[in-house]
């Protein structure tokens, strides 16, 4: 015998359940924050990153092996869609025998800070409330 058959109610209230949870998560998310990656440093570092990976002779998958980190990281990390941590990027070059100096070489963007301009780098970040810049606020006596 059908399980629906000898519990109709059950089937409704479930359905019911269903269609209320649909609705809560049917709820927009917050909009994106105005430095959403990738972002010209980011680009760049995977710029330099995947050309020392082609000269070293590497896949992503191998590189992502060499440095226990997910192939995809990797892919992401080239298309400058996540931010990594030192820590990440100091392993990437050991296993390609390189130095963060080098991996870094030719980058020359910067991110200003957000009371100067910048914007967010992370939804969590705390902002300073202050002064744009103290030293135009006091100038100093010669």
């Amino acid at each position: 015998m059908c399980r629906l058959r000898r519990f109709p109610e059950m089937h409704i209230y479930s359905r019911s359940t269903a269609m209320k949870n649909a609705s809560r998560r049917a709820t927009p998310l917050p909009a994106p924050i105005a430095g959403t990656l990738p972002n010209e440093v980011t680009l760049a570092l995977g710029k330099n990153l995947k050309k020392l990976r082609l000269a070293a002779g590497k896949t992503q998958a191998a590189l992502a092996y060499d440095a226990e980190v997910e192939r995809s990281r990797i892919s992401k990390l080239e298309g400058g869609h996540i931010n990594p941590s030192v820590m990440t990027l100091a392993t990437l070059c050991y296993s390609l025998g390189t130095t963060l100096p080098v991996l870094f070489e030719g980058i020359v963007a910067t991110n200003a800070p957000t009371s100067e301009g910048g914007f967010l780098r992370r939804k969590n970040q705390a902002v300073l409330n202050k002064p744009a810049r103290l030293a135009e606020r006091r100038p100093h006596s010669t």
